[in-house]
């Protein structure tokens, strides 16, 4: 598989090659890396964690349950009693109580507040809008033999205005370059080929 860092060389020549507005599209094998799976509009999640894909989470169960069946521990027997271990007739009382910390509160409310929309076009035009701030750009998805296709995007215009999380950052001609994982009305960009490390969730809002 191939390194992430000869992908974008890989797929930064091709951003390149992407004509400006307005320009007459001469070649017609950029049509062949469209992927019209992930075109309409999606929101992300702001304020999820590094995550993984459902096909890398199957991998690691399954790995997991071979490491059990191989080096599996003898199971403790109904009333056994061995260096305070517990007996399972033992009744075990777990108390809970409502969070009701305001901050937690606020915080999630002000979380919700923050919408990042991105919709992607079926002819490599994607647009963005985050509070004030709106991007335009394009984008490519390259399918490969092995591990999951790559999204390259590459930033053309920002009006670089403040987006939803109060940051006002210009980002006309930046590129971003990521492992595409996409099922359903769920898609993840992740920073390896397996889907270990997904680090933007997205959910479509529209097709």
């Amino acid at each position: 598989m191939e390194p992430i860092s000869f992908a974008s060389f890989t797929l930064a020549s091709i951003l390149a090659s992407l004509p400006a507005n307005g320009e007459v599209v001469t070649k017609p094998t950029i049509t062949t890396h469209i992927s019209p799976a992930i075109a309409g509009q999606w929101e992300i999640e702001l304020d999820s964690s590094i995550t993984m894909t459902k096909d890398a989470q199957a991998r690691q169960a399954a790995r997991k349950e071979r490491l059990a069946s191989a080096n599996s521990e003898p199971k403790i027997k109904e009333g056994a009693v061995a260096g305070g271990i517990l007996t399972q007739s033992e009744e075990r009382i777990l108390q809970t109580e409502p969070n009701t910390d305001q901050n937690l509160l606020a915080s999630t409310a002000k979380s919700n507040q923050c919408r990042e929309l991105y919709n992607f076009g079926a002819d490599n035009e994607m647009w963005a809008v985050s509070g004030k701030e709106w991007t335009y750009g394009r984008y490519l998805v390259t399918h490969r033999e092995e591990g999951l296709p790559i999204i390259a995007l590459k930033t053309l215009y920002d009006n670089n205005e403040v987006d939803c999380s109060g940051n006002q950052i210009d980002q006309t001609d930046e590129a971003l370059i990521a492992f595409l994982y996409h099922d359903g009305n769920q898609m993840q960009w992740c920073a390896d080929p397996e889907g270990n490390e997904c680090f933007m969730n997205f959910h479509r809002i529209l097709p």
